[in-house]
């Protein structure tokens, strides 16, 4: 990795702002070489919606494979299986594939956060992630992903924004965690 690179993420002692601009700056490499910018997914994207309020070891990305794993190890990581990992920064990026499984609509929904001028990333809609939760507490049985679920209703409704609640519904459906959704809003 680039000194200068490794000593701007270095200086940031916060792990959940180092993740987040590391993320930033990945995304930047990728779209430079002609890539989509990548999503981040999964326990990151919660960890960036809920300011690291929940926090997480790695950085699940859907995202161009050829094209992230060619800025990864330019950036100093080194591949191991499907994961890359920098020791130095103490970070991992778990690749997940180029494309949301949840389809186009889950892509187009996706939604960009500006961390600071010229540092942004790319996350997939709190509705997605709810239901991604939902789908964790009943199937995985993880029941802290309920609460996970809930705080995400709450972001949503105190950043002024409204949940798109047919698109909820139909996620749920199509995951059959109707059950989760119901129990979830009934709060």
């Amino acid at each position: 990795m680039s000194s200068p690179l490794l000593e701007t993420l270095s200086a940031i002692e916060d792990p959940v702002k180092r993740r987040a601009f590391f993320v930033a700056l990945l995304s930047r490499r990728i779209v430079e070489q002609g890539a989509p910018m990548p999503i981040v997914v999964g326990d990151e994207a919660l960890e960036i919606y809920t300011q690291g309020n929940y926090t997480t070891g790695d950085i699940d990305l859907k995202a161009s494979y050829d094209e992230m794993a060619t800025a990864l190890i330019e950036m100093g990581f080194r591949k191991r299986g499907r994961a890359f990992y920098n020791e130095q920064l103490d970070i991992y990026v778990d690749w997940l594939g180029a494309s949301l499984e949840e389809g186009d609509e889950a892509e187009r929904r996706t939604v960009i956060v500006e961390l600071d001028e010229g540092h942004c990333v790319r996350l997939l809609s709190i509705e997605d992630l709810i239901i991604d939760r939902l789908n964790a507490a009943k199937w995985w049985k993880d029941s802290d992903s309920r609460m996970w679920a809930g705080l995400l209703v709450k972001i949503k409704e105190e950043t002024g924004g409204a949940l798109d609640m047919d698109y909820l519904r139909r996620r749920a459906a199509r995951d059959e965690v109707e059950d989760e959704l119901e129990a979830l809003l009934s709060l």
